[in-house]
């Protein structure tokens, strides 16, 4: 099945599921991406923060911890309980929505800085320009976009999502974003290598299907998989500098 699209992968199914989905959850780690953090720690998020395609809630606890305002969307209903239940025992408010991510654009909400943690990369390629016009209408003038996506040149063959360049991320974004950087970074799983090799490839859709990288792969501490991945940092220009930009 391919994992391109987010109305091909039963989020919801996964979530109930819990711990009997093995191989398919690999993004809970039970808590947030160390990236994420250190981006949080280095004042990379400011003002209202939307994490969109939230999860467990686990980013958004932690940017919310820090002292941020959060708002967090996930179309699964089972995944934003569990959310908003973290919250609670943590004493931190955030704005937990269930809903399809595109329907925010009637919201009237306009954000600060936005948080794409994995999720840019479960979008069919046909998304990409409805995405980026929902960021535009969503966002402040000046807001901050920190995307993390797996990456063509830094994973070719390793199994999951659907693999985004970073000529891909430029050209979906550079007309109306100033991008910062575009940067190789490390995104952590809940799977050993073994696991790992029970997902879906890239390049067949084929469950167990052969991969060639998975021989020497990353691990933590846990002996779960850590992969390379893209982080983009990009800030939404004003309209003026858009509009001359796309002249």
């Amino acid at each position: 099945m391919p994992t391109g699209s987010t109305e091909k992968i039963p989020f919801e199914k996964l979530y109930q599921d819990g711990e009997k989905s093995g191989p398919l959850m690999p993004w809970n780690i039970g808590g947030p991406q160390p990236a994420v953090r250190a981006i949080c720690d280095h004042g990379g998020f400011r003002g209202h923060v939307l994490d969109l395609g939230c999860g467990l809630g686990d980013n958004a606890l932690y940017l919310a911890s820090k002292g941020l305002r959060v708002s967090a969307v996930d179309i699964s209903e089972v995944a934003v309980q569990c959310g908003r239940y973290k919250a609670r025992e943590h004493g931190v408010t955030i704005d937990f929505q269930v809903a399809d991510v595109f329907s925010l654009a009637s919201s009237g909400v306009r954000y600060d800085a936005v948080l794409d943690s994995a999720f840019f990369h479960t979008l069919p390629e046909e998304e990409v320009p409805r995405y980026t016009e929902l960021l535009r209408n969503l966002c402040n003038e000046g807001a901050e976009l920190h995307l993390f996506t797996f990456s063509k040149e830094l994973t070719p063959d390793y199994p999951g999502p659907r693999r985004i360049s970073e000529s891909e991320l430029r050209d979906a974004f550079g007309a109306e974003w100033g991008i910062k950087v575009i940067e190789a970074t490390r995104y952590h799983s809940s799977l050993p290598p073994e696991a790992v090799a029970q997902m879906v490839d890239p390049r067949t859709f084929e469950v167990d299907a052969p991969t060639d990288n998975l021989a020497e792969q990353m691990v933590d501490e846990a002996g779960n998989v850590v992969s390379w991945i893209w982080h983009m940092h990009a800030v939404l220009r004003t309209q003026e500098t858009r509009s001359e930009t796309s002249a």
